[in-house]
């Protein structure tokens, strides 16, 4: 694999605005900064600046480098080439939602307070904008809806895949639109996102299975084939 600079122009310039922030507005800290909020949003919990500091930094560094590399040693990889950058959108993403959590830890330290709104919004965005990619994920090891049902066979990882995103588009909105209005998060995340997780994760791809299974369009798990 080449190495494409257009491609890591996204990534590398989250990296920089953490060092950037980090710099300009790390020696203005307080000695001990929030690391922990409530349900509403108050700091329940603190840690030392350089390592709150250091820790955001080495999250977003680590990262990078797992969710850039790590698809090298997928036993699938071969079939994964021609997409991966798919899986690269998902790296991006995850580092612009830390890159966000650190600006509003920052905003917090300031006003005393995380706001769980723009918290929810921004889980919100994520979802959907997961949920918007995941159908054009490949199947692999590392990323998208992985269970034993969608790592045997390739028909139930592209359907499992359809449904999941159009589930995660629909519980984004929704956690999005009702932290706008004034829910909180506490509710939001076992309400919405935890029923989501569990039906696209396990229980529609085990029943497609099972269908598929009895009108002998899928293989037996482990089938060697399925791990070409």
């Amino acid at each position: 694999m080449t190495w494409n600079v257009k491609r890591e122009l996204v990534p590398l310039g989250i990296l920089i605005a953490v060092a950037v922030l980090a710099f300009l507005y790390g020696p203005g800290l307080p000695e001990q900064v929030p690391s922990h909020f409530d349900a509403e949003g108050y700091p329940d919990g603190t840690m030392p600046r350089t390592a709150f500091l250091l820790m955001i930094s080495g999250v977003v560094v680590g990262l990078y480098v797992v969710l850039t590399f790590i698809p090298f040693i997928d036993p699938l990889w071969k079939k994964i080439q021609p997409r991966y950058n798919v899986l690269l959108l998902f790296r991006d993403l995850t580092m612009g939602f830390m890159l966000m959590m650190f600006v509003m830890n920052l905003i917090a330290v300031r006003d005393g307070r995380l706001s769980t709104m723009a918290t929810g919004l921004g889980l919100g965005i994520l979802f959907m904008l997961i949920g918007n990619y995941l159908p054009k994920v490949p199947r692999n090891w590392f990323f998208g809806i992985r269970s034993p049902w969608t790592m045997s066979s390739d028909e139930v990882w592209r359907r499992s895949h359809i449904v999941g995103g159009w589930c995660f588009v629909g519980a984004g909105l929704l956690i999005a639109v009702l932290s706008v209005a004034g829910v909180a998060t506490r509710y939001l995340l076992p309400a919405i996102l935890a029923p989501t997780v569990i039906f696209t994760a396990f229980v529609y791809p085990y029943l497609l299975f099972r269908r598929m299974q009895r009108t002998g369009r899928t293989d037996e798990p482990g089938d060697p084939e399925q791990l070409q």
